[in-house]
């Protein structure tokens, strides 16, 4: 017999780690161009995401286990852990996590009431605060064991800064521990452009910078990391997780736009595959654009809130000083659910629309 609704499958405990299980392609990726780094940022995260949690929670007098089984703050610790730079200190996660967890989940009421993604509030407090750092990205040193690596890693989150302040004349006694990481900054695709576009106030230092760099192309770590999220993301819309109108109207809309400019000027735009291959598109096109507690409810509103996304993130990283715009531009698009909400509402079963 058939009902005249809906019935879900999945519980919201089961969404969230299911979400969470299609990210580890891409922490694996990014694990492997990036070290060890990456592994402590996403553990560290956790931790604290739960620690805070269980402490607003107590706060709130509400029941702590039962809301702890959502999974939602270890999805929202995640997603944080693996949109910053895999290097950052810790003092700045937990600034982040607190802008999150506490801020914009609780102070909404909590999971459901909030009307911002929560891991992009953090990320967007750390990056306008501290643009240095959230720029600043490590490449892994392939020569270097996973232990060595690991090692390297911790002592530049959790005790360098911390070493040097106390006294920088002092020398560390353990040899694989004397790193200078600054040694092997990776500049991506989307920093090079956005070079580039400064220095088009000078002709000829652009001139001696397009000599260097005749070309902005997709650098094989993002390309594979963002092909990692890809699959995972594709693993979620066969599962029925997510809505498959959000990332493909993402996606078609930065496509288009991309497209459209660089082929009227491959100086001045970039190719549609930096767009898709280069930050964090394909974690925002499947994992952080599809929050279904900030998105529209309504089967053409996800359309449009995915076009928003789009346009939003070619206008940024185009002329804006942000090297990626994932971050601000799903927060914007956050802000129209409302009305998006209200100008493509549809009636209820059995009712004429109004």
């Amino acid at each position: 017999m058939n009902f005249p609704y809906i019935y879900n499958f999945y519980s919201v405990r089961k969404i969230m780690f299911l979400v969470i299980l299609a990210c580890i392609p891409g922490i694996v990726a990014k694990f492997y161009f990036f070290g060890s780094g990456v592994l402590i940022q996403i553990l560290f995260s956790i931790l604290i995401a739960l620690f805070l949690e269980i402490t607003i929670l107590k706060i709130r007098f509400k029941k702590v286990q039962i809301n702890l089984k959502d999974n939602s703050a270890v999805l929202t610790s995640v997603l944080f852990g693996v949109s910053i730079p895999p290097l950052l200190p810790w003092w700045m996660i937990i600034i982040g996590l607190i802008s999150s967890i506490i801020v914009t989940k609780h102070l909404y009421g909590g999971l459901g009431q909030n009307i911002f993604n929560p891991a992009m509030v953090g990320y967007v407090v750390l990056l306008i605060s501290f643009p240095i750092y959230m720029n600043d990205w490590h490449k892994r040193d392939f020569s270097v064991s996973f232990f060595n690596d690991l090692k390297q890693s911790a002592y530049v989150i959790f005790l360098k800064d911390h070493i040097d302040h106390i006294d920088k004349n002092n020398s560390i006694d353990d040899p694989s521990l004397n790193i200078t990481p600054d040694s092997f900054t990776e500049a991506t695709p989307l920093n090079d452009f956005k070079i580039k576009s400064h220095l088009m106030k000078d002709d000829f230092s652009l001139k001696k910078y397009i000599l260097k760099n005749k070309k902005i192309s997709v650098q094989s770590s993002w390309k594979y990391i963002n092909i990692s999220f890809f699959l995972g993301g594709v693993c979620l819309l066969f599962a029925g997780i997510i809505c498959w109108r959000i990332p493909i109207s993402f996606l078609t809309s930065l496509g288009i736009l991309s497209m459209t400019t660089y082929c009227y000027s491959e100086k001045l735009f970039m190719s549609p595959l930096v767009h898709f291959f280069s930050g964090g598109t394909m974690l925002c096109a499947f994992f952080i654009s599809t929050d279904p507690v900030t998105t529209s409810c309504t089967n053409i509103g996800k359309i449009v809130f995915g076009i928003i996304i789009g346009t939003l993130v070619w206008i940024i990283r185009n002329y804006s000083d942000y090297p990626d715009a994932i971050a601000f531009s799903v927060l914007f698009a956050n802000m129209t659910v409302p009305l998006i909400d209200y100008c493509t509402k549809t009636s209820g079963y059995g009712h004429n629309k109004i």
